[in-house]
């Protein structure tokens, strides 16, 4: 009797099974002419594209196969052109409710993107009708749920990127107004250990071969990139981005991926060799990484992306620790620390990477070196940042320094601006409008510092205060308005390096500063000589020589007070001198209050007496050929 039952059962349990894989197969391909007519219909309402299929059709129970796919926007270039496609999902999966490709096969396909005169192909994601969920203005408000959000769209890659693959001749155009480029996966093939494929650039000599390993399962990826020479640039990078990078080789894994306890985890690695990268904001010249190590470990929770402490960036022999974090409750903000392991001194310059450090990379050095960099800001309150930075040397001696010695003696400086040649003028006895720091008024230099660094002969040649403040400055601007530089910042930038604002160059000045001052390479009173003495202070007009003469024609020892405070003033724009004065040749008021500023700085520091503060006023009287563009006499000669 329990024998007859349970075969009852068994029997009741097969049925149930077969009779769904029955209807399947009786009524599949209306099943798949429905599900086209459904992502027909969400291409045309939400995206302005029309979907044309030749022939689609199961093949076997899951295989379903496709002949000549076209996806256009009416009276456009195609933008996706498919001859043949053809793709198998996970049955298993299908039963669970989740969509997954177990097999792919696809060969001789076309995705066009073309842009011209601001008419595009393909649909723009700004003007395209929202999902109907987002419609609902209560669901829309709610905040990005980051972890959650990440695991949707690993669970998307991996579920559609097939296990096994056979793809031919797959062709990648992007068309804009300066750009026409085309990429070829000339071959790809997968199976359930390896994959490898080939790319090659459509009217070039560029290749590039990959392969690796891959786990729709486990979610992790293993994979290498080879180039056919480490010169050829990766495409498309440098028309879309304004960005050029180059690699000799890749190597990528994603690995451990998993959603847990309202967390999304993601760790991974990045290696490269002989990697090189050209961005106008990062450097004015390539950089060049020959070896990078990146091992890192990524968290997600609701509210924060973190990138945490425990991920290891490599740089030759630097060992970086780096914590970022992104939170976003109610607006985003954003944390960064950087620690580095102990190096060796020389070990560390010759790691740094070729193309932004190039003044100190050959500075040889014994003892050791560390590096940290604090920085917390709330966009919402800037005044509130944290902000901090130290190099740690143990023993440090300096045995080679280079160039970063020239200061010492007399050496010919050049002067560029947006990196053009102006002129050279040696900073020395052999230059007649060269002048000793003796012979510099006091009254100029008193006033420069109130200016630019009042604690310029105390500090190492950083003012963190003043570097926060420019940062709260810029944040609340949301542009440069400020900067934070010292005295010592700006004499590196003017003497060793470019004035462009970039990565490259801010983070070796503040290196190279480091190194004179910690090291007393150069002492300070003459780092502020060779300051004012290749200071601009005029149209064509570099330090306090030619400045007093063309102004006053008298010599740097003979400055008023009120002349000094006049040129200090002058700095931040020095080929605007003549704003500064009226039709007659006086000072505009406007000068009034930064007198009164400096007067009472002057003042407080016993720099002058009171009876000085009580009689200075923003009054100079023009004497040398600045007159004549002032109050020119001859209409001609300022023409000239």
């Amino acid at each position: 009797y329990m024998n007859r039952r349970l075969k009852k059962i068994l029997l009741f349990i097969g049925i149930m099974l077969v009779l769904p894989v029955m209807a399947f197969l009786v009524f599949s391909q209306q099943i798949l002419q429905s599900v086209i007519g459904k992502v027909e219909s969400k291409l045309d309402r939400q995206y302005g594209l029309v979907m044309k299929i030749k022939d689609a059709r199961f093949s076997g129970l899951m295989t379903v196969s496709f002949k000549s796919i076209l996806i256009f926007k009416p009276g456009m270039d195609t933008l996706v052109h498919v001859d043949t496609l053809s793709a198998h999902p996970s049955f298993w999966n299908l039963l669970k409710g989740n969509l997954r490709i177990n097999e792919l096969y696809c060969s001789d396909a076309l995705i066009k993107v073309v842009t011209l005169n601001g008419i595009s192909n393909y649909p723009s994601i700004k003007n395209s009708e929202k999902p109907e969920i987002e419609k609902d203005t209560s669901l829309s408000k709610q905040p990005v749920n980051f972890s959650l959000f990440l695991n949707e769209v690993s669970n998307s890659v991996f579920n559609f990127a097939p296990q096994r693959a056979q793809m031919n001749n797959i062709q990648l155009t992007i068309i804009n107004d300066t750009l026409n480029q085309s990429v070829i996966l000339q071959q790809y093939t997968a199976d359930d250990r390896s994959f490898k494929g080939k790319i090659i650039e459509k009217g070039t000599d560029n290749t590039w071969s990959c392969e690796g390993s891959f786990s729709q399962r486990n979610k992790n990826v293993d994979l290498t990139i080879l180039p056919g020479t480490s010169t050829q640039a990766v495409p498309f990078v440098s028309s879309l981005a304004g960005f050029s990078i180059g690699f000799g080789s890749i190597h990528f894994t994603i690995e451990n991926l998993k959603y847990q306890g309202g967390k999304f985890y993601f760790n991974g690695l990045v290696e490269s060799k002989d990697l090189s990268m050209h961005h106008l904001r990062i450097s004015e010249d390539t950089v060049k990484i020959p070896d990078l190590h990146f091992r890192m470990d990524f968290t997600a929770c609701n509210t924060s992306v973190t990138c945490d402490s425990v991920s290891v960036l490599t740089l030759g022999k630097i060992v970086i620790h780096p914590f970022a974090e992104v939170t976003m409750s109610g607006h985003k903000k954003y944390s960064l620390r950087v620690i580095t392991d102990t190096v060796e001194g020389t070990a560390f310059f010759q790691s740094l990477p070729a193309g932004m450090f190039d003044e100190v990379r050959d500075v040889e050095a014994s003892g050791t070196l560390s590096f940290q960099l604090k920085f917390n800001v709330d966009p919402e309150q800037p005044d509130s940042l944290d902000f901090s930075t130290s190099i740690t040397s143990n023993r440090l001696r300096l045995k080679k320094v280079g160039q970063l010695s020239k200061m010492n003696s007399e050496f010919i400086h050049q002067v560029y601006e947006n990196r053009r040649y102006v002129r050279s003028f040696a900073v020395g006895p052999s230059n007649p409008d060269f002048t000793p720091y003796e012979l510099i008024s006091s009254n100029f230099k008193n006033a420069v510092l109130t200016s630019e660094d009042g604690n310029f002969f105390f500090h190492n040649g950083f003012n963190e205060d003043a570097f926060r403040s420019s940062i709260a400055a810029n944040i609340k601007a949301k542009k440069f308005v400020r900067g934070g530089s010292t005295i010592s910042m700006q004499l590196v930038k003017n003497v060793f390096l470019t004035r462009k604002k970039t990565i490259a160059r801010k983070a070796e000045e503040a290196l190279i500063v480091w190194l004179i001052e910690t090291n007393r390479i150069t002492s300070k009173e003459r780092m502020f000589e060779v300051y004012l003495n290749i200071i601009e202070l005029g149209p064509n007009i570099y330090g306090i020589g030619e400045a007093s003469r063309f102004y006053f024609n008298k010599k740097p020892a003979e400055i008023t007070l009120s002349e000094g405070v006049f040129l200090a003033s002058l700095l931040p724009h020095p080929k605007w001198f003549k704003y500064s004065f009226d039709k007659e040749g006086n000072l505009k008021p406007y000068l009034a209050e930064y007198y009164r500023v400096v007067a009472n700085f002057l003042l407080r520091k016993n720099l002058i007496t009171p009876e000085q503060h009580e009689a200075l006023q923003p009054i100079v009287e023009l004497k040398g050929p600045a007159k004549e563009i002032v109050v020119p006499s001859d209409t001609v000669l300022i023409e000239q």
